[in-house]
């Protein structure tokens, strides 16, 4: 876990100014009322109920212990996590199905390099040598159907400005977007304004290719003396 990540956690104990919240790895993280929502609240058990999966984001890692916040997840956010976690199940139900008896000791074997199913599905859609490592000869056929269906893609979306003062001010922005990846969009919307849309299947991925992706335009604009900033579209 690293800070800004945005996880799907469990609600154990809640207090009158800290919730304690169970998150994915087994670890705990506290989240105190003013990160719960903004303002003042009438109602914690609104927003926090013991036993109850809340979508929260890593403030901060100190030590051992795990800040967390509520209110700083966006309904964007909240909406690609809870699908995962949707796409997960689905995934474990038919896991159960195909491997029967065998469900729990493949499953903890897969758990000891894979977070969640959905990873090791994820990836195994790349890699069909990770199913014969784990999987029975004879279930291989099943789970590969899991494996090749789609996944709903998702679309993360940057607005960026870019201002060039050169006299060939529109080439440099036209190779600072030349971006060699079917996934990515580019839409001018006015003068020195632009759109780039990256289309992807998990979102913590997705958020890093982004990522990245920002970090290069950034870098090709500054080298060609172009100011660039760049803003999430929540």
């Amino acid at each position: 876990m690293e800070k800004g990540d945005v996880l799907l956690g469990t609600v154990r104990e809640v207090t009158n100014t800290v919730t304690t919240v169970s998150l994915p790895d087994g670890k705990e993280g506290t989240l105190v009322s003013s990160e719960i929502a903004p303002g003042r609240i009438k109602h914690m058990r609104h927003y926090v109920v013991p036993n109850k999966k809340i979508v929260i984001k890593i403030l901060e890692l100190t030590g051992n212990h795990i800040h967390l916040s509520l209110r700083r997840v966006n309904s964007k956010e909240k909406k690609e996590v809870m699908q995962k976690y949707k796409q997960n199940q689905a995934i474990k139900a038919a896991f159960k199905q195909i491997l029967g008896e065998s469900y729990s000791k493949i499953r903890e074997k897969i758990r000891d390099e894979y977070e969640t199913l959905f990873d090791f599905i994820t990836e195994a859609k790349e890699n069909e040598k990770l199913l014969q490592k784990f999987i029975p000869k004879d279930k291989i056929k099943a789970i590969k159907k899991i494996s090749e269906k789609r996944q709903k893609s998702q679309q993360m979306v940057q607005n960026i400005k870019i201002k060039c003062l050169e006299d060939n001010g529109v080439n440099i922005i036209k190779k600072i977007f030349d971006i060699k990846n079917p996934n990515v969009n580019v839409t001018y919307i006015s003068a020195g304004n632009f759109k780039l849309k990256l289309t992807v299947e998990d979102f913590k991925t997705g958020k890093k290719e982004m990522s990245e992706l920002i970090e290069g335009l950034e870098k090709k604009a500054k080298k060609n003396n172009c100011e660039f900033t760049s803003q999430e579209e929540k």
